[in-house]
């Protein structure tokens, strides 16, 4: 009976789904336009790279990226603070490469779009050290 009940659903789903149409992903209208998004988005010199990472605590420069590695009291205090990165990251558009093993999590960030570190980069360091203290 089960089986019958899951047989017609399935026929039921794609009756509607050729009766109503769906907008594909290409006629959505994006929520960022990355080509306003990265207008204001410039590569740091040396000297912007130097005095905004003495104004970071635990950032250093590694491999052309910004680097860190937060440690934590367990592993879900460690994905509790991946979880409220990521929200920021996405508020933001700007999404870390990072790795998390049980209480580390180990974050590194470059504006790939701009070839390096921004300040874009810079505010998502701020923004994980003040999580990281929560």
């Amino acid at each position: 009976m089960k089986g019958f009940v899951l047989i017609v659903m399935v026929i039921f789903l794609l009756m509607i789904s050729n009766v109503l149409s769906f907008p594909s992903s290409a006629t959505l209208t994006p929520v960022v336009n990355n080509e306003i998004a990265m207008s204001n988005v410039k590569l740091l010199s040396a000297q912007e790279l130097k005095a905004a990472l003495n104004q970071l605590n635990g950032w250093t420069e590694k491999d052309g990226k910004i680097h860190r590695q937060f440690q934590f009291n367990s592993f879900v205090e460690a994905f509790g603070f991946m979880s409220s990165v990521a929200l920021v990251a996405e508020s933001m558009g700007h999404h870390p490469e990072w790795f998390n093993v049980y209480n580390r999590v180990t974050i590194d960030l470059t504006t790939h779009d701009a070839g390096g570190i921004t300040n874009k980069d810079i505010e998502l360091a701020k923004k994980a050290n003040e999580l990281s203290k929560m």
